[in-house]
């Protein structure tokens, strides 16, 4: 699990230096969540864990005066890179945890692009976002399901497992801080009620996570990905060069039939989650 201290150090520098394969990676899933937010022109709208600020430009891009917020100044870094190529637009970042952050202005919508499942105390944070809206504004979170239906997570772990046998690690709880935090609405639905969210629902949607980082064959962009990203790439970090070599020559085989458009492109399974303040 990633602490505040790495997303502000280690993990914050190594997702902006990747930023253009995450990207490859979340934006299918992000375009939905976009169009089931539809930003309106004029409304106040906050970016909630905006990264390197791809989902705050698409935002911006459709008339909404935009705020990112992230706690990491790497990826803040990269996204005021990126907003500089579109000038004019309505946008700007703020490095902050959005969990005890001061807003000059209550906002109309909160958007979040997998971003709303890393707060210490999940409560206080939504209580405190929740303080920060306007009567009436929007929420809509993109979250990943579970990893079981999630290939892009669930297959190279897998391999490795076959290969390398299973890691002595207790499952984490529902909610812990992480990128599954919110596979299940039994969690997160009471969390934003609690927090005074209200007509809380959400909705399943199938879609693809496309992994390519670096040069090759597609199947090669895809293992360079996983060296980098994700749950793989500590335990690949942590093998010697045989037991390396061999995990990646079993994901090689498997990568291989699911080549499509150049890329290596694998199922994703996220909720959709709406509510209002």
């Amino acid at each position: 699990m990633s602490t505040g201290e790495d997303w502000r150090g280690r993990v914050g520098r190594e997702w902006a230096a990747q930023a253009a394969a995450l990207e490859g990676m979340l934006a299918e899933p992000g375009a939905a969540a976009l169009a089931a937010f539809a930003a309106r022109p004029g409304e106040r709208v906050l970016d909630l864990g905006c990264g390197a600020g791809r989902s705050s430009l698409a935002l911006a891009r459709a008339g909404a005066e935009v705020t990112g917020v992230d706690i990491s100044p790497d990826l803040l870094a990269a996204a005021r890179a990126a907003a500089t190529q579109e000038p004019g637009l309505a946008l700007r970042f703020i490095e902050a945890d959005a969990a005890t952050a001061r807003f000059e202005a209550p906002f109309d919508g909160l958007f979040s692009r997998f971003g709303a499942m890393f707060f210490d105390d999940p409560a206080a944070a939504w209580r405190a976002l929740h303080g920060a809206m306007a009567p009436g504004a929007r929420l809509t979170v993109v979250c990943w399901r579970a990893g079981r239906e999630n290939a892009w997570a669930r297959l190279p772990v897998q391999v490795a497992t076959a290969v390398l046998g299973a890691e002595d690690a207790a499952p984490s709880a529902p909610g812990a801080p992480g990128p599954f935090g919110w596979a299940e609405p039994a969690y997160f639905t009471p969390l934003l009620e609690g927090a005074g969210w209200r007509d809380v629902a959400w909705r399943p949607v199938d879609t693809t996570a496309r992994l390519s980082l670096g040069e090759g064959t597609p199947v090669a962009r895809a293992l360079g990905f996983l060296r980098r990203i994700g749950p793989l790439a500590r335990r690949l970090r942590e093998s010697s060069d045989a037991e390396r070599a061999a995990v990646e020559a079993a994901l090689a085989e498997r990568f291989a039939p699911l080549v499509a458009e150049d890329v290596v492109a694998l199922p994703a399974a996220v909720w959709i989650v709406t509510a209002r303040a």
